[in-house]
């Protein structure tokens, strides 16, 4: 669709900049376009157009337009520099595709439509009068951002200033909104140039202020989307949206990009925990990612939501998130009934404070997903964890033994990768969540035997209760050492359920041993432990948990 857009102010040349590469077609012919945006009045002919209507003064643009018998909408703009945020007030409009086209346009770009009855208008037209009056009086550039659309219409300022001298003489903080009373006193006295020490300390004093003010904005703005979020149980920390928000800020300043980054980093953790506190969050937990991914569905099996959820890239980031407090629990595969011990687990485990109080199980039921229906001579290549491809090659052996193996991440990721000659390996859940066909159900080689076991895990608090121990152990380089400290838990009828070997990492030939014992080991069979290895780590006391309580 065409569209001519008139006017040489920053709003009309920062349209034209969002409007390349998108449905619309910008032309420099007026005759040509099917659409007109304008800052002024269009005295052409109109004939087969419509009108997106930015003049200021509506008394006289309207009828101008409706005179004309064309289609338009007719707005009185904000526009803060950016879009987001930017409030557009409309005060009438046509049914016209055209226009109705480019209003969600305009939403998409993150501005503010606001529907305005006459009066409502009227009041906002001297609100911003009286802004551009001060910032002409003051040569502020605070002011100056608010009011900078009104210095498009030149034209009009002499129109916009007596306006505003009128309004002045009855203005009273009541005319305000009360949270802006003050601010509106202050920006009368302090919004010129600081002449004096005082005078610019007095002007941080209102920076701040204004800051505060914002930070306060932003925090009821994180309540809102928190309601949003439980509605659709979606999870408060997203930390790659946040990194791109951090990103764009750094992308927008020269200050010191390390301080910057701490400043907002902490915005957003405030943000946070207004959104945990409202939402009745005690707890957080970290898990593999992203959504849908078997350990979100073992996260939403313990706790009925994702909204306490943090989704992490590895499991060894889960472990220190959770030992340095940016996550009350984590949950980690530990065990596949197929593929074994998950090793990077084991020795993040070793390597970090952290203990083990729960565990739990789940089924893992693989599906064989594509975009579309596609026959299996049709796929070319085949996405998925290592794991769930380890879990699955009976299947893809017997049936997709022409396709290519690509490895991902996680189950999951490999929904951004998929195409029309491609597939995927993932659960049910995950499936569903992201809208693919399923072409086969449970195409795992164990039917009905393919458990991961994970634990759930939090900060070291010393506690021993349960029927299971997790431990680490050490012994001497020699005859019968491993033997001797099996014999003490053969001594007191100990069973144990796992024994894994691990490279020490000190000598070629120096290992560590994990066991997992079904009993909790108390004080005499930790002394007891204790003279047969040159060292123990006991990660964990725990019992097979149902639930995982993260709420108030």
């Amino acid at each position: 669709m065409k569209v001519h857009i008139r006017g040489k102010g920053p709003l009309t040349e920062s349209l034209k900049k969002e409007l390349i590469g998108t449905v619309w077609e910008l032309t420099d012919s007026i005759l040509q376009a099917e659409l007109v945006v304008s800052e002024d009045l269009l005295d052409v002919d109109l004939s087969g157009k419509a009108v997106v209507d930015l003049y200021p003064f509506k008394d006289k643009s309207v009828a101008f337009y409706r005179e004309r018998s064309v289609p338009f909408v007719s707005i009185f703009p904000v526009f803060y520099k950016e879009f987001a945020f930017s409030e557009f007030y409309v005060l009438e409009k046509s049914e016209d595709e055209r226009i109705t086209t480019f209003l969600d346009f305009l939403k998409n770009l993150g501005i503010i439509l606001k529907d305005v009855s006459w009066g409502e208008y009227k009041e906002i037209l001297e609100k911003y009068s009286v802004f551009l009056f001060l910032a002409r009086a003051l040569k502020d550039s605070f002011l100056m951002g608010y009011a900078s659309h009104l210095l498009n219409w030149r034209e009009e300022t002499g129109n916009f200033l007596a306006l505003a001298e009128k309004v002045i003489p009855r203005l009273k903080d009541n005319d305000f909104p009360v949270e802006h009373s003050e601010l509106i006193g202050e920006f009368s006295k302090l919004f010129r140039p600081p002449v004096s020490l005082n005078e610019m300390r007095h002007k941080i004093r209102l920076i701040d202020f204004v800051t505060l003010g914002l930070i306060d904005e932003r925090m009821k703005v994180a309540k809102r989307i928190a309601e949003e979020k439980k509605k659709t149980d979606s999870p408060v920390d997203l930390r790659e949206v946040e990194e791109q928000k951090v990103k764009e800020i750094l992308d927008r300043t020269s200050l010191n990009p390390v301080r910057v980054r701490r400043v907002f980093e902490e915005i957003m953790k405030l943000a946070k925990e207004e959104e945990y506190r409202l939402l009745g969050i005690s707890k957080t937990v970290a898990v593999l990612g992203p959504m849908g991914s078997f350990s979100d569905e073992m996260a939403l099996k313990l706790i009925g939501s994702r909204i306490p959820i943090k989704y992490c890239a590895s499991t060894d980031e889960i472990i220190r998130m959770v030992e340095k407090g940016e996550a009350d629990y984590g949950i980690v595969p530990i065990e596949n009934s197929t593929h074994g011990t998950v090793i990077p687990v084991l020795d993040a485990l070793l390597n970090h404070e952290v203990e083990v109080f729960g565990e739990a199980k789940l089924e893992v039921h693989h599906c064989l997903v594509a975009k579309r229906r596609l026959d299996l001579k049709e796929i070319k290549r085949i996405y998925s964890h290592p794991q769930a491809i380890s879990q699955s090659l009976g299947f893809i052996n017997a049936y997709l033994p022409h396709a290519e193996i690509r490895y991902t991440t996680s189950t999951s990721d490999a929904v951004n990768l998929l195409d029309d000659e491609s597939a995927a390996i993932m659960s049910e859940n995950a499936a569903r969540m992201y809208g693919l066909f399923i072409l086969r159900k449970s195409i795992q080689d164990l039917k009905e035997k393919n458990i991961t076991r994970f634990y759930i895990i939090r900060r070291k608090t010393g506690k021993m209760e349960g029927k299971y121990t997790s431990l680490f152990f050490g012994v001497q380089d020699k005859p019968g050492a491993l033997k001797a400290v099996l014999d003490v838990f053969a001594n007191k009828g100990m069973n144990l359920r796992k024994l894994e070997s691990r490279p020490a990492r000190t000598f070629l030939g120096d290992y560590v041993f994990f066991v997992e014992v079904e009993a909790p080991l108390g004080k005499e069979d930790l002394k007891d432990l204790e003279k047969v290895t040159a060292f123990y780590k006991i990660i964990g006391v725990f019992d097979e948990i149902e639930e995982l309580d993260v709420f108030e």
